[in-house]
């Protein structure tokens, strides 16, 4: 039964599905862990923050679909959206929803003399830098999507992505699920244009994004500029969601 699903490794998948009585009528269960998600994303655009408690629901949510969702839960944008959200889950306060990085750090001692003792702590605003293992995990994950995407075609049995052929562009814009008023614009672009595009192509999803490894600021700024550029080109153009 789809409820005792588990993953390759024959683990249980983490799902709140678990605590429902009725598993043979889950809807009003996905009605309702769908409206909670709803709520509890509207509590954090409003506000503009976020902790451990909604981001933790808004995974938990997450995970409860993939886990029964089958196919429909089963392209890489799912897993990769859970997997951001966790990383998240260590970017954001406990219980508080006051921004983490810059909350008030002020010694009593401090506040009463107003001079800074000898601990450091002042009666200032004070920053707590982000743990430095979350900024290396998040610049993974980029990388991972990233460079997947471009070995995928690079591994390609279709000639369409290889040099000498490099026509994939010719029929990209007339097959993708999600078209539109541009698309057919840049359908109709030149073959040396197409051309262009699979070589761009190739640059970012295979050179770009070991940018955001680098050690270098300059060059991780780069790196991004060039990713989000690259997401605004594939959005303006067609959407392949």
């Amino acid at each position: 039964k789809f409820w005792h699903r588990t993953d390759r490794r024959d683990r249980p998948l983490p799902t709140l599905l678990w605590f429902a009585r009725d598993r043979n009528n889950l809807n009003p269960w996905l009605d309702g862990l769908a409206n909670v998600g709803l709520i509890l994303s509207a509590i954090m655009f409003a506000t503009g923050s976020a902790n451990v408690v909604l981001m933790l629901g808004l995974w938990l949510i997450q995970r409860s679909f993939m886990a029964v969702g089958g196919s429909f839960y089963g392209y890489g944008w799912e897993p990769q959206l859970a997997e951001l959200t966790f990383h998240a889950l260590f970017l954001v306060p406990m219980l508080s929803m006051k921004p983490f990085f810059g909350s008030e750090v002020v010694s009593a001692a401090v506040a009463a003399s107003g001079v800074v003792s000898t601990s450091g702590m002042a009666a200032t605003k004070g920053t707590f830098p982000v743990p430095i293992m979350v900024i290396y995990a998040i610049r993974w994950y980029l990388f991972k999507i990233m460079i997947g995407a471009g070995l995928i075609k690079a591994k390609s049995t279709d000639p369409k992505w290889k040099p000498g052929n490099m026509s994939a562009m010719d029929y990209f814009y007339e097959t993708q699920p999600v078209p539109n008023p541009f698309t057919r614009y840049l359908h109709f672009m030149p073959k040396a244009w197409h051309r262009f595009e699979v070589w761009s192509n190739h640059f970012v999803e295979l050179v770009a994004p070991f940018f955001l490894l680098m050690p270098f600021r300059s060059l991780r700024l780069a790196g991004g500029l060039i990713q989000i550029m690259f997401q605004f080109i594939l959005i303006s153009s067609g959407n392949l969601r």
